[in-house]
């Protein structure tokens, strides 16, 4: 059955199919929780549906529900799975990045958030639960409430932008927490976690960067192609939006490169370690190698060896033994071989 052929609506609450859903009374500035249908005319103001796209009758009611445009609704539920934003029968749809409820710096804990908008409508939908959407929820039960669609677009762009922020400063504090311990010279018991941490820090931030960095780009180069009833405070806000993904992405970089700089400074301070070592182990080596040989010669058990009727050998022996070690000593200073 095409998307063009309408059926009845599937009836469904708040809580089932929609994980939240506002009437936005721009005359007043208020917002109000509301049900999915009727949708209000024009000039009554706007609303924000945030769908499950996995439960099937918030796919069937995108597929069939006349104000949303047929191309529009296919784009919501089978469009390319990436970061996007473009001009599509006179309205706005796209994808951004969004981190799940139970994120845990893992790649794979990195959804997509879609979004289709018109004129008194902004549609959102996710696969898994997101940790932005509880922020914007609790933004407007604060009172702030956006004039348009467009800029409610932009009020969720700002969250998802403000969460990445947020868990690039985590992993800032992180790194800040291990530079100290690699910098404090008396400090090397946490060598080895420090070493690990920093490789966990370095593939959640490069894993992060290759999910945020196209965001504030495709963002930005979409906004140039907005419909007419795009209105200017909601343009300036998404713009805003791009700009703090681009700072974001330009703050892993840094993460990216601080962690890498550590691991070479942990490498340095462990190869100058064992350098250190070795050249203990190498210096005790050689003081007590002329004993050895003294001792390995006095001690063959054969014919003729002298001092073996003298009762005052082994005193001569043992001062031969330390006169030996104290040259090697002073003949190493002399070189200055440590």
């Amino acid at each position: 059955m095409g998307l063009d052929e309408k059926r009845p609506l599937v009836s469904f609450h708040f809580g089932d199919a929609v994980a939240a859903a506002y009437h936005f009374d721009p005359g007043s500035g208020a917002c109000r929780q509301t049900g999915v249908d009727p949708l209000p005319e024009p000039g009554d103001g706007w609303v924000w549906l945030h769908l499950k796209l996995t439960d099937t009758r918030a796919r069937h009611w995108l597929a069939h529900h006349a104000t949303v445009p047929p191309a529009v609704a296919q784009w919501l539920l089978d469009g390319p799975d990436r970061v996007h934003l473009q001009r599509l029968d006179g309205w706005v749809v796209g994808a951004a990045n969004g981190l799940h409820h139970d994120f845990a710096f893992e790649p794979d804990q990195i959804g997509r958030m879609r979004f289709c908008v018109g004129p008194n409508l902004l549609v959102t939908g996710r696969r898994h639960p997101l940790r932005a959407v509880d922020e914007i929820r609790r933004s407007l039960d604060s009172g702030r409430a956006p004039a348009t669609a467009l800029g409610m677009l932009a009020l969720v762009g700002e969250h998802l932008a403000a969460e990445a922020e947020a868990t690039v400063e985590k992993l800032m504090g992180q790194v800040d927490e291990i530079e100290d311990r690699v910098l404090d010279d008396r400090s090397n018991s946490h060598t080895v976690e420090d070493r690990q941490a920093l490789g966990r820090i370095r593939r959640s931030a490069a894993a992060l960067r290759r999910h945020l960095l196209p965001e504030g780009t495709t963002f930005a180069a979409g906004l140039d192609d907005l419909p007419d009833w795009a209105d200017a405070a909601g343009r300036g806000s998404l713009v805003a939006a791009a700009d703090r993904f681009r700072r974001a992405a330009r703050s892993l970089d840094e993460v990216i490169d601080r962690a890498r700089l550590l691991q070479e400074e942990i490498a340095a301070q462990r190869a100058e370690a064992m350098n250190r070592s070795l050249l203990v182990l190498a210096v005790l080596t050689a003081i007590f190698l002329p004993m050895t040989l003294i001792t390995g010669i006095f001690g063959m058990n054969v014919a003729g060896m002298p001092g073996l009727q003298d009762p005052r050998a082994f005193l001569w022996v043992m001062l031969l033994i330390v006169v030996a070690g104290v040259a090697t000593i002073v003949l190493m200073l002399w070189r200055r071989m440590f």
